[in-house]
């Protein structure tokens, strides 16, 4: 196997959740009009925002555990845990400024900043939990 085979393979093994989540996220936000539910809390859309991010950064972080682990992935730390912060959160705010700003061209949808910064919310608070959950145990 040569390494582009071998890269690969590592690639489809320990990212297809993660692109299929982003896919998730993606199509719903290029849904023209799209309204979210209504419950009465005020503020929907907000909460699905980080809704959605919060999932993406809990999956990111568990899928980037086996790739750091496998030593397959070069970040500015030979840290697991700072590997694994940095990636998720340099990955998920770029996706999150790019899904935010391709609603520009939906109908009915636009650019809105507070939605960025719920998403952007949402990968912190996934690491929060992710943090808490591990605390003694391996971070990788």
């Amino acid at each position: 196997m040569n390494e582009q085979e071998y890269f690969m393979e590592i690639f489809w093994k320990f990212w297809w959740p993660v692109i299929i989540w982003s896919g998730v996220i993606f199509t719903f936000s290029s849904i023209p009009y799209l309204k979210g539910p209504k419950i009465g809390l005020g503020y929907e859309d907000k909460i699905c925002h980080f809704i959605e991010f919060f999932i993406w950064g809990i999956i990111f972080i568990w899928r980037a555990g086996k790739v750091i682990s496998a030593k397959t992935v070069i970040a500015p730390s030979t840290n697991p845990l700072v590997e694994k912060i940095f990636l998720m959160l340099l990955v998920g705010i770029i996706f999150a400024f790019v899904d935010e700003f391709h609603q520009k061209w939906i109908p009915g949808r636009g650019f809105d900043r507070y939605d960025l910064f719920s998403d952007i919310m949402g990968l912190g608070f996934s690491l929060l939990i992710w943090v808490i959950f591990k605390k003694g145990g391996s971070y990788v």
